[in-house]
């Protein structure tokens, strides 16, 4: 059984900020579905596929996955397999999200700064996409952004679980705890 895990309640600036990079995901996807078209009608039916639609698409996805990256980090969205949740005493289950969160936060800081050195050494080489020289730095850079605010985010959800206002507190119903994620 999975239940929706409602953001952290915010202020309103808080609800926009995170609505900024959900709504910039979700433009960057439209783009691409349009481009795909675009790419597989000119493919098959003009025997003329849109050039750098590779390179694009590599670029758009990084976009789409980083940009919500944080914001999934906080609500707990990721996907996650529950198999030992059901001999996991639910007394445990705030302190096990705040070792959780805590570890990936620690893992997401030291990602954040391994891209940063890459995109850095990316600027200094001048690298670019083949075809269109698209230059690199600038997505590696953003992936190392979004990657440190997303163990940002994750801190957040290690203090909000010890002083006990996590995300699965406060639902009402100590029997049946939420669930992190689809199995």
């Amino acid at each position: 059984m999975t239940d929706q895990i409602d953001a952290p309640s915010g202020s309103r600036i808080g609800r926009i900020l995170a609505a900024i990079p959900d709504g910039a995901s979700s433009v960057v996807l439209f783009a691409l579905m349009v481009m795909t078209c675009v790419d597989v009608i000119g493919r098959e039916l003009l025997n003329d596929p849109l050039d750098g639609a590779t390179e694009l698409t590599q670029l758009m996805l990084g976009i789409i996955v980083f940009a919500v990256l944080p914001t999934v980090s906080l609500r707990e969205e990721h996907v996650s397999v529950d198999l030992l949740d059901i001999w996991f005493p639910k007394r445990w289950i705030g302190r096990r999200q705040a070792v959780l969160n805590f570890a990936m936060a620690v893992i997401m800081g030291v990602l954040s700064w391994r891209v940063w050195l890459s995109a850095a050494r990316t600027a200094d080489y001048g690298d670019a996409t083949e075809y269109l020289e698209i230059p690199l730095a600038p997505m590696e850079f953003f992936i190392s952004i979004m990657s440190g605010i997303a163990a940002i985010a994750l801190l957040a959800n290690v203090v909000r679980y010890c002083i006990g206002t996590g995300p699965m507190s406060g639902n009402g119903d100590p029997d049946h705890p939420p669930t992190h994620g689809a199995a």
